[in-house]
């Protein structure tokens, strides 16, 4: 009867490890993934000059606020506060569309 129950508690101790791990490696997969794509409003942008000329643009979604890297050309062609479809991927614009 004690050997039942041992096998029992080690073989629910192995499935809760297993999948502790898998939410785990899951979730930083996720986090590794930054894309970001949505209906956002710009509500404005700016530059920041350190040994090179940066551009940013702060980008709002309901209370949700991003701050994202942007090429120069879309920097000139943004007019905030300009509402368009966002797609960013690791802090960096890649497209918006207005």
């Amino acid at each position: 009867m004690g050997y039942l129950f041992l096998i029992a508690v080690v073989i629910l101790l192995i499935l809760f490890t297993y999948k502790h791990i898998r939410r785990f490696l899951s979730e930083t997969k996720k986090r590794n993934e930054t894309m970001e794509q949505g209906y956002y409003l710009v509500s404005h942008t700016y530059e920041e000059k350190r040994e090179q000329t940066y551009y940013y643009g702060v980008f709002q979604q309901g209370d949700k606020e991003l701050i994202l890297e942007m090429s120069l050309q879309l920097y000139l062609q943004l007019q905030p506060p300009q509402r368009g479809m966002l797609t960013a991927k690791e802090g960096r614009v890649l497209s918006f569309e207005g």
